[in-house]
């Protein structure tokens, strides 16, 4: 009889190609219908615009991630446009095919045949439908480093593998891969050190001089360090290196790393992810109910002979990846979140790591015809979901993340105001930015550092405030002074429940500067006024929405008040999906009822109205005082 490497001798090129197929197919309708797939998308995208306009990163253009990925989306938006959707769906889909090609690669190169399999399928499903689509599907900082962070390991294998010349180089080629991946996102930056433990554990076995090993590790880090450094000295040159350290470093470390002091609020996401991912976290449990017993035996060995060569002796290939993930695991486990795409860092090393434990297993010639059996079954299972999800995303026209009222807010937006005008959208939905295709105003395009607010962590106002970036609010408004949007839209009430006439000085500023006009879905549009202190033509201000997600659902949070509740009244009774405004008012021009008009929504109200459903319709009436 035949061994498995024998008679399964295509199964790895078909398991890539159905994969290829699969990714594919779940991101068609996303391209087809130009939609986003994470707000990170579009606040990368929104960033990229100011750059291209020649401001500053870190100062015009502000944000705290590494700087490597915003030049990449600067890139894009060069080539294509900055606000050209398709372009940036079809880079999504070209990286997610690259990520399971360097899956796939290092797999073929250290794995045996059955371990290139595992792999290549759990990669593919974990693009696919592994992780839930506004995180696996978007271009993101995970996504973007996870090419370099891939190629940089298997470089880095490959070099302790090789003679003491060409080591040297490929352990430097390493070390560049890696300072790639630190240089998009910072939580990167642990990877190097599962390498180095690897060049230490292979001295110490072979007995090498510690001169030698030391060199080695000089250079992978050398390696690592070219980058970030060469990003800090463009910054030094450009008078921006105050900063990029402030907003990288301290920053991420006193506010974004610790969202509240309370355990409860850290449990929730937890519990919450626990139940979105369990084919994650299952994996990720088989992996460390091998690996954990074994570990703790080499480490109760080590602490009885008080040597490091019990726990160090078999490292090889298999306690590489599986360091890797715990180092993958653990950044993204430190961010307190949980979020989907923080754990995508993770997914090449949980299946490399799954490929190498499972490979002896499934390579001996008992299970061999029962794990092709379990492959084609999966892979046809594969292809089978990725087609329905394909029609899935179809039926609700590629939203994935958000409900149509974005680009219905955008496309009203750009049929009132010119190409040339800025706007400036308060809150976390920056995608308005790209669906009006009217560049931002304002160096922040989503207000967590003027706010104190940390995603999502609804705290006190307090204490909020307190994390508020020194001097951020007077930069933000100045900004808006000097670039005078056209519209701001209020969208503080979408996920945030943080309004922007929350805050003194910026709702101030929109009073004095900005007359409200109607209210879309959640979202708030004020237009500015010919000259300051100009009476508006709606009398009132509106009170908050209530707290909603990015589809329309309330969430439970509590809207703070106005910071001046004088002039606020409540609108009248309308539907969420159309323009609702003061009845003492004017009635908002007919092209914004005409670009807001949803031909299928009209028919399916229509429909309900004669089957007895109750369907909101605008009612005039006069404005109710807020209580």
């Amino acid at each position: 009889m035949k061994s498995f490497e024998g008679r399964s001798r295509f199964l790895p090129q078909i398991a890539l190609w159905i994969g290829i197929a699969s990714i594919a197919a779940v991101h068609g309708p996303l391209i087809g219908y130009r939609t986003f797939a994470n707000v990170d998308e579009a606040y990368a995208g929104a960033l990229a615009s100011r750059i291209l306009d020649g401001h500053k990163l870190y100062v015009g253009a502000v944000s705290q991630r590494g700087p490597l990925m915003y030049y990449v989306y600067a890139a894009i938006a060069w080539l294509h446009g900055w606000d050209n959707i398709v372009a940036l769906r079809l880079w999504a889909l070209a990286v997610a095919l690259l990520n399971l090609y360097a899956v796939y690669v290092l797999a073929k190169a250290m794995l045996p045949k059955a371990g290139v399999v595992v792999a290549t399928l759990l990669m593919a499903y974990a693009l696919s439908f592994g992780v839930p689509p506004f995180d696996g599907l978007a271009l993101h900082g995970e996504l973007l480093q996870l090419p370099a962070l891939t190629f940089g390991c298997l470089v880095g294998a490959m070099a302790l593998r090789s003679s003491p010349e060409t080591r040297r180089r490929l352990l430097f080629g390493s070390g560049i891969l890696f300072g790639i991946a630190v240089a998009i996102k910072q939580s990167a930056a642990l990877h190097p050190a599962a390498l180095a433990v690897w060049i230490y554990a292979d001295a110490r076995r072979n007995r090498v001089p510690h001169r030698r090993w030391i060199t080695d590790t000089a250079i992978l880090f050398a390696g690592v360090l070219l980058l970030p450094l060469g990003f800090l000295v463009h910054s030094a040159a450009q008078g921006t290196l105050k900063e990029f350290y402030y907003y990288t470093v301290v920053y991420n470390r006193d506010v974004h790393l610790r969202p509240t002091k309370k355990l409860f609020p850290l449990l929730t996401p937890f519990f919450l992810r626990l139940t979105e991912q369990t084919g994650y976290f299952a994996t990720l449990a088989g992996v460390a109910a091998v690996v954990l017993p074994a570990a703790a035996r080499r480490l109760r060995r080590s602490v009885v002979l008080r040597s490091l060569s019990p726990l160090l002796r078999g490292f090889g290939l298999r306690a590489y990846l599986v360091l890797n993930l715990a180092l993958a695991v653990a950044s993204a486990s430190a961010l307190y979140r949980f979020f989907p795409h923080y754990f995508v860092q993770s997914l090449p090393f949980l299946a490399l790591s799954a490929g190498a434990l499972l490979s002896p297993l499934f390579s001996r010639q008992r299970y061999a015809r029962a794990f092709r059996h379990l492959t084609v079954g999966a892979l046809v299972m594969l292809l089978l979901c990725a087609t329905l999800g394909t029609v899935f995303g179809e039926r609700v026209d590629g939203r994935v993340t958000h409900d149509r009222t974005p680009q219905l807010c955008g496309q009203v937006i750009a049929a009132t105001t010119k190409p040339e005008d800025r706007i400036f959208v308060w809150g976390f939905s920056p995608w308005i930015y790209q669906y009006a295709h009217r560049k931002p105003a304002g160096r922040f395009v989503f207000e967590t550092y003027v706010t104190g607010f940390v995603p999502w962590f609804w705290d006190r106002l307090d204490l909020e405030k307190a994390r508020i970036v020194p001097g951020s609010v007077e930069a933000l408004l100045d900004d808006l002074d000097r670039e005078k949007p056209a519209i701001v839209v209020d969208a503080g009430s979408v996920m945030m429940a943080r309004p922007m006439r929350t805050y003194e000085k910026p709702g101030k500023w929109l009073v004095e500067n900005y007359c409200f006009e109607m209210r879309i879905a959640a979202f708030d549009l004020y237009r500015r006024k010919a000259q300051k202190g100009d009476a508006c033509p709606q009398p009132y201000l509106p009170l908050a929405y209530e707290a909603v997600n990015w589809n329309g659902t309330p969430m439970g949070i509590p809207v703070p008040r106005s910071y001046d509740r004088t002039n606020e009244r409540h609108l009248p009774y309308g539907n969420f999906m159309k323009p609702i405004w003061f009845s003492e008012g004017p009635r908002p021009p007919d092209v914004v009822f005409e670009v807001a008009r949803d031909k299928t929504a009209e028919k399916e109200e229509r429909e309900a109205e004669r089957d007895g459903f109750h369907i909101p319709k605008y009612t005039e009436q006069k404005a109710r005082p807020v209580e």
